[in-house]
């Protein structure tokens, strides 16, 4: 019997859970990534250099002839599998294992023979080689076909689950075309907004608090990832005591609970998100106004709270799939799991093909959830800004199709939009990212960040106005000081001051962008200015510190490859192509002194 992708998954789950695996996290990342590899027909990833590089962070100059680390860990691994089904696995239903000679896996039904006791297979021509080395066009174009692999006399079969695919033109072409089943609702993040208190002494005020209330569940009703609960049912609960009853009787993992006073023309909000499951508060904030005109005053705090709420409230749900027990992941979950929010992403290079191998399996197991493709859009068109050896024509090459399936699939997504702006700006396609940027706005008018792109963006590589720079410092200042995104909104800052040629503003800015958050992009901007500010020593250690979770970290290939195709011939490209020479130049010296 031919083992289904969800059995798979539940093995690889029980696999990962036993004794010798638990402790063993580089053997989980390495079977995970050949299982991945082999199910969606990836020669190149199944390769020693690829291996090498993805999953033991080689930098590019890696040879596997002379360094034997993916040999010797894959000896280690087919080791760690045979001991582990001649124990506790003996019984299960999947059998996963590495034939000698190679990297693909076999996956065998629970009772088929192991390796060593078939006969007749020794010095055959390797049949899911065969089919693995087939199906690399049709990888390369984009698609993503599913190979369910069967030892024993069947040499080997190729399934393709019902998946639409594109051409080499780009053209939709139909193979067993399934519609796409919604995020069932345990996928979702469930949410409620009670009405907000009135604790005013004068009763009139409560039509705001509700008006609040309205506009609030409104806004975060636009995005897509999360389900709430109607008015109707939320506002039954006004004044509760007990969030657990109400958590379980709306349906609902997260709770936005406030209230407000009023004296005079102040007025004060106060804000809770609340895990109903556990009780746990999970961010608490004051928004203190003065009362002019209502509507106005109303929208702006929406704007504000809708801000302040979404990161904390997806990085919670994040944090509560991680909780979950081990079990099979839906796409939706695998797509939740791999976008990228501020607050919770890991500054390395292997968190980020962490994010890309989750988006992958989501599209492996759904090929037509547009949302998981606009994150395969995003990194790989962001890690080949930043790692070189993942700036190849291929990536880039399948980042466009990737972005291209994302708006067949899922243009009225904000977060699908969003990303693809992302994307695009990666790419040097500046007018495309401004445009994805504001159809993200049309979609959902609070989305922070891209609030705060629309206005930046243009100048990405020009002289911004001093009037948008003022803009972009009051949207930075009307953040909560422990917003996650505001390393973003600093580093752009940083960014525009240095376009003006303006180093010191440009340098402080940087500086707080690094106290917040690090990025290989936020430390070669900072690591320039440390050297346009005559404190090259610093900047080498930056550069040097960012090396140990980036390896493959290059200033030369920075200014320029990413910069100049970011830039390529926008007002300021040469001015700041400049200023990160100068960077690749004083680490160029470094090294030869030293």
């Amino acid at each position: 019997m031919i083992p289904e992708r969800a059995l798979i998954e539940r093995q690889l789950d029980t696999i990962f859970a036993s004794e010798d695996f638990v402790s063993a996290p580089k053997m989980r990342s390495l079977l995970r990534y050949l299982v991945d590899a082999t199910l969606a027909g990836d020669a190149e990833r199944l390769k020693g250099y690829t291996i090498g590089v993805d999953v033991f962070e080689r930098s590019a100059e890696f040879d596997p002839g002379t360094d034997p680390i993916v040999r010797v860990q894959a000896g280690r691994l087919r080791k760690l599998l045979e001991t582990y089904y001649r124990t506790s696995g003996r019984d299960d239903p999947v059998r996963i294992e590495i034939p000698r000679g190679g990297y693909t896996v076999s996956l065998l039904t629970g009772h088929a023979q192991p390796e060593a006791d078939q006969a007749g297979t020794g010095n055959e021509t390797d049949p899911v080689e065969a089919v693995l080395e087939m199906s690399r066009p049709w990888a390369r174009a984009g698609h993503f076909p599913l190979l369910l692999l069967a030892a024993g006399s069947v040499l080997a079969l190729l399934l393709f689950f019902g998946i639409r695919s594109f051409d080499r033109a780009g053209a939709p072409a139909e193979i067993g075309t399934q519609a796409a089943d919604p995020a069932p609702v345990s996928d979702a993040i469930t949410l409620a907004i009670l009405p907000f208190t009135d604790m005013s002494r004068d009763t009139s005020n409560a039509s705001f608090a509700d008006g609040l209330t309205d506009a609030l569940t409104t806004a975060l009703a636009r995005a897509k990832s999360i389900s709430l609960a109607s008015r109707t049912s939320a506002f039954q609960y006004r004044e509760a005591t007990d969030l657990r009853r109400v958590g379980r009787e709306l349906g609902v993992r997260f709770i936005v609970e406030g209230a407000m006073q009023r004296h005079g023309e102040q007025i004060r909000i106060n804000v809770q998100l609340i895990d109903a499951e556990t009780d746990a508060h999970i961010w608490a904030q004051e928004f203190n106004r003065v009362l002019g005109n209502e509507f106005a005053v109303q929208s702006e705090l929406v704007t504000t709270l809708a801000a302040e709420l979404r990161p904390q409230l997806y990085n919670a749900f994040k944090r509560t799939m991680r909780g979950r027990p081990a079990r099979p992941e839906t796409a939706w979950q695998l797509y939740m799991r791999s976008t990228w929010v501020p607050g919770e992403a890991r500054n390395s290079l292997a968190w980020e093909k962490e994010r890309v191998a989750f988006a992958t399996r989501a599209v492996n197991l759904d090929p037509n959830l547009g949302q998981a493709h606009s994150v395969l859009a995003d990194k790989l068109a962001y890690l080949a800004t930043v790692d070189p050896p993942s700036d190849t024509d291929e990536a880039r090459t399948s980042a466009q199709l990737h972005a291209r399936r994302a708006l067949d699939l899922a243009a009225s997504d904000a977060d699908v939009l969003f990303n693809l702006s992302i994307h695009y700006w990666h790419s040097g396609r500046i007018a495309e990212s401004l445009e994805a940027t504001r159809r993200t706005l049309e979609l959902d008018p609070n989305h922070v960040l891209a609030r705060f792109l629309v206005m930046a963006v243009p100048y990405t590589c020009s002289q911004a106005p001093q009037g948008v720079i003022d803009s972009l410092l009051a949207f930075d200042a009307n953040l909560s000081p422990d917003n996650p995104v505001r390393w973003l909104t600093w580093h752009w800052i940083s960014l525009l001051y240095l376009n003006t040629g303006d180093f010191t503003r440009a340098l402080e800015a940087s500086r707080r962008s690094d106290q917040v958050f690090r990025t290989p992009n936020t430390t070669y901007l900072l690591a320039a200015l440390l050297v346009q500010n005559g404190e090259t020593q610093e900047a080498i250690e930056k550069i040097a510190n960012q090396g140990e979770n980036w390896p493959n970290l290059d200033a030369r290939h920075y200014a320029d490859v990413t910069i100049r195709r970011r830039c390529k011939d926008a007002p300021r490209a040469e001015f700041i192509h400049r200023i990160f020479s100068a960077l690749a130049d004083a680490i160029d010296a470094n090294r030869r002194g030293g």
